[in-house]
C-alpha cells in the first residue's frame, strides 16, 4: 500500500496466448507485483521466455517481477496503445516457448500463492480467431518498428 492511504483496488485482467488459442484471466491487486510464474504455468509456457505484449519483464528467482506492479505495467501499456487486459478484445498478449514435455501444465494450477489472486481459465471458448490475428499483427508491427 502506498503512503497516500488509498486502499489498493482488485482488478481482473484478461490474458490471451495466441499460439495456444487459450484465454485466461487473473484477479490481482493493482499494487501487487506481477507473478510471472503463475502466468507461465496457466499457459504451460517456460517462465524464462514469457513476454507480455511482446515485452520481457524482469523477474527474481521466485518468478515475481522485481519491482513492477500491475498498475504501473498497465499504465505503461496504455500509454503505448497496447492491450491492457480490460476485456477479451483488449487481452494482454502472452507469448513464450512451451514447457518441455513431462512438466506439469498450467491448467492444473488453480490459484496464486497465499490466495492473493487467482487464475481463472476462460470457460467459454468464444471464437477468438479475430483477436488472435490482431494479436499476431500487433506483435509483427512492434518487431518491425523495433528493427527500423
Amino acid at each position: 500500500m502506498s503512503g497516500t492511504g488509498k486502499k489498493p483496488t482488485e482488478i481482473t485482467i484478461k490474458l490471451l496466448c495466441p499460439s495456444l488459442s487459450k484465454m485466461a484471466q487473473v484477479v490481482v491487486w493493482e499494487d501487487q507485483r506481477i507473478d510471472l510464474g503463475s502466468i507461465s504455468r496457466a499457459f504451460g509456457l517456460d517462465p524464462s521466455t514469457l513476454r507480455l505484449n511482446g515485452h520481457f519483464i524482469s523477474r527474481g528467482v521466485d518468478l515475481i517481477a522485481s519491482s513492477l506492479t500491475w498498475n504501473s505495467l498497465l499504465s505503461f501499456f496504455s500509454s503505448k496503445g497496447l492491450p491492457t487486459g480490460r476485456d477479451q478484445c483488449d487481452a494482454l498478449l502472452v507469448t513464450g516457448k512451451l514447457c518441455k514435455v513431462g512438466l506439469k501444465r498450467g491448467h492444473d494450477s488453480l490459484d496464486f500463492q497465499n490466495g492473493i489472486g487467482k487464475m481463472i481459465e476462460s470457460e467459454n471458448a468464444v471464437n477468438i480467431k479475430g483477436i488472435q490475428l490482431e494479436a499476431i499483427n500487433l506483435i509483427k508491427n512492434k518487431k518491425l518498428k523495433e528493427s527500423s
